[in-house]
């Protein structure tokens, strides 16, 4: 809900103050509306634009039109008692009594449209081109830097300096001898300590592990030994 307080002043000096006091205890300054004899003809629409009550319009154009100064202003729940924090500061100051009328009535919420999610800060997320003379082109033109750079050759990440490894490792990390068979030299196996028989055969492969090729199982049962 949504409480429209209304009050008259002497003339738009007090109005304003009593403006300066409301926001400074947390009403949004876009919820606060005067209007005073400067309106003119333009009195009703303002009135009527700021949720006045209806039944109070005649009375408050005429304090008007005499020189007063109306004030409106659209509580919410933010902050908190707000309603309650208007009435109190309003008591306290001087204004003008224009007799019976209703100067404070609720009105339901309901979805306002807006430019923006952020109400301060409209074009938050946009960049203002005709305040920024920005006419669009690529950063690293603005800043001098290229998108591209000429590819280069390098055996290390560092460029001339060398590798890394050499601070803490002496030998190179890639050897240019040719490949061999064992990393022992003159190419002999650490296997054959403990391993009588070689490695790798150079016999033809076989069907079966038997000698003779005899396959006993699959030839029980009927089973080929490969699909």
């Amino acid at each position: 809900m949504t409480t429209i307080i209304t009050r008259v002043f002497d003339d738009q000096q007090a109005a304003a103050y009593a403006r300066e006091r409301i926001i400074f205890r947390g009403i949004p300054s876009r919820a606060i509306t005067i209007i005073g004899p400067s309106e003119g003809n333009v009195a009703l629409e303002r009135m009527t634009a700021a949720e006045v009550h209806p039944s109070a319009m005649e009375a408050y154009a005429g304090a008007i039109t005499a020189g007063k100064s109306l004030l409106v202003v659209r509580t919410t729940y933010r902050p908190l008692t707000a309603a309650t924090i208007v009435r109190s500061l309003l008591a306290k100051l001087d204004t003008v009594d224009v007799g019976d009328v209703v100067n404070d009535h609720f009105r339901a919420d309901r979805p306002e449209k807006a430019p923006s999610i952020l109400d301060e800060h409209p074009l938050f997320l946009t960049l203002r081109l005709d305040r920024s003379g920005y006419e669009g082109g690529r950063v690293s033109d603005g800043l001098g830097i290229p998108l591209l750079s000429p590819r280069r050759t390098r055996g290390t990440a560092r460029g001339r300096a060398g590798a890394r490894s050499t601070l803490f490792w002496p030998m190179p990390l890639v050897s240019r001898k040719g490949r061999t068979r064992s990393v022992i030299s003159g190419g002999r196996y650490m296997s054959t300590w403990f391993w009588p028989m070689p490695l790798i055969t150079r016999k033809p492969r076989s069907k079966s592990a038997l000698r003779g090729g005899d396959t006993p199982l699959s030839r029980i049962l009927g089973w080929p030994t490969t699909s």
